[in-house]
C-alpha cells in the first residue's frame, strides 16, 4: 500500500531549504521505488512547532558562547527540564524523537560541572564505536575553547601504550562502551583510582538497545559499576 508523498513541514524557518530538498529528494524516490515493488508504506509524520525553555539560573557564559557558535539559540524544554533534574543530583531518562538534541541534555550539565569542578569527570557509555566518534566531534566543538577540558576515547582500538596514558592522565570525560567497562575498566578498577573517586556523571545512551540477554548482561554491569564507585566513595 503506497501513499502521495506529501509536505513534510511548512517551509518556514532557517531550515526551510533543508527541508525542501528532502521533500524533492523523496518526492522522486517514492515512485521509483513503488514501481519496482520495494515500497510497502509510507508515512509522513508532520513537523511540530518547538517548545522552549530557559535554564535558570542560566548556563555558564562560556558553555553559551559555545552553543551560540553552534547556532544553538534556545533550548528545548527536555534539555532545561534534563538539566535541572541533573543540577539537583536525580537521575534522569531522556526519551524524544530522532535529531531532538538528546546529546545536550547530558552534555550541557556535564560541562557547567567540569567548569566549575575541573577535577569531576564523567564516564559516556555507547553501545558502538561509531557512536563513541560522533560523540568526540559533538563535545569537540562544544567544550569551550581554553577551558582545559579533555575528552577521550577507549575501546578495542585504543593501543595499549595510549590506554596506559589515559590511565595516568584521566581525561574529563571518557567515552567508551559497556564492554570495556565489563572486560578493562572494572576488573581493573585500582588502576583508574582517580577516576573513581571522582567520578560525577554516567552516561548510558541509546537505551533501548540494551534489551533481552545483553540487556540484563548491562544491567549486572552497571551494579558492578556501582559497587565500585561506591568502595571509592563516590556517587555518580
Amino acid at each position: 500500500m503506497t501513499h502521495p508523498p506529501a509536505r513534510l513541514a511548512p517551509e518556514a524557518g532557517p531550515d526551510a531549504g533543508n527541508v525542501a530538498a528532502l521533500d524533492d529528494f523523496l518526492r522522486s524516490l517514492l515512485p521509483r521505488q513503488a514501481r519496482r515493488g520495494h515500497l510497502v508504506h509510507v508515512e509522513m509524520v508532520p513537523a511540530r512547532q518547538p517548545r522552549y525553555a530557559d535554564p535558570d539560573p542560566p548556563l555558564p557564559p562560556a558553555v553559551q558562547d559555545a552553543l551560540t557558535a553552534q547556532r544553538i539559540g534556545r533550548l528545548y524544554t527536555h534539555q532545561v527540564e534534563a538539566l535541572t533534574g541533573a543540577r539537583a543530583g536525580r537521575d534522569v531518562l531522556v526519551v524524544t524523537g530522532t535529531a531532538s538534541g538528546k546529546s545536550l541534555a547530558y552534555q550541557l550539565p556535564v560541562l557547567e560541572t567540569l567548569l566549575a569542578d575541573p577535577e569531576a569527570r564523567a564516564l559516556f557509555l555507547f553501545p558502538t564505536k561509531a557512536l563513541e566518534q560522533d560523540q568526540l566531534k559533538s563535545l569537540q566543538q562544544l567544550i569551550p575553547w581554553g577551558s582545559g577540558i579533555r575528552a577521550e576515547i577507549l575501546d578495542g582500538d585504543t593501543p595499549a601504550h595510549r590506554r596506559a596514558q589515559l590511565r595516568e592522565q584521566v581525561p574529563h570525560i571518557l567515552i567508551s562502551n559497556p564492554d570495556i567497562l565489563h572486560l578493562s575498566l572494572l576488573p581493573h578498577h585500582a588502576g583508574w583510582k582517580r577516576f573513581w573517586e571522582q567520578l560525577r556523571f554516567v552516561v548510558l545512551d541509546e537505551l533501548h538497545t540494551y534489551k533481552g540477554i545483553f540487556g540484563s548482561h548491562i544491567a549486572h554491569v552497571l551494579r558492578r559499576l556501582h559497587r565500585v564507585t561506591a568502595f571509592y566513595g563516590s556517587r555518580p
